[in-house]
């Protein structure tokens, strides 16, 4: 085999797995620029689909059972760091839609592909806070930001990634 066919394949590949949640974290992203707000709905479809995903990629039983679990335990981790946030600012820095979109997003990737989903998500966010900047808008410590639509960014980013290994 050719070796450029065979990372063309490769990568269409990575990209279709990557754009499989996208008819829930584009809608879910839609209405967290609006409202600021995640709907429960969508972030349990999301979680529902990667559960099916995960139930495809390692077998119907472990796989789900295991994607089930890891979400869990990625919903306890960011819901103690939100928690812990709001005990030392005395203001809640992530929403609660936000934590339940990062354990469905976790059934997707894994906690394996955790870190790269909030690498991205964080680092498409600043640069989004950064370009408002340079624009003239007034940032503060205080400035709100629907973190929905980096999560999905960073969730595509997480699977795409995921696809290549």
């Amino acid at each position: 085999m050719i070796p450029a066919l065979s990372l063309s394949g490769a990568l269409s590949g990575a990209a279709l797995v990557a754009l499989l949640p996208l008819p829930m974290t584009l809608p879910a992203s839609l209405v967290d620029l609006r409202r600021r707000i995640i709907p429960d709905a969508l972030n349990l479809a999301l979680l529902g689909l990667g559960l099916a995903f995960a139930a495809w990629r390692e077998g119907a039983g472990w796989g789900a059972a295991s994607a089930l679990a890891q979400a869990g335990l990625a919903y306890l981790l960011f819901w103690s760091l939100r928690a812990l946030h709001a005990r030392l600012r005395g203001r809640i820095g992530l929403g609660l839609g936000d934590v339940k979109f990062i354990a469905a997003a976790t059934a997707w990737t894994g906690l394996a592909g955790l870190p790269v989903l909030i690498l991205a998500a964080s680092l498409s966010a600043l640069a989004a806070v950064g370009l408002g900047a340079l624009a003239g808008r007034r940032i503060a410590a205080t400035t709100r930001l629907p973190f929905g639509p980096f999560l999905a960014l960073g969730l595509h980013t997480a699977l795409f990634v995921g696809s290549l290994a």
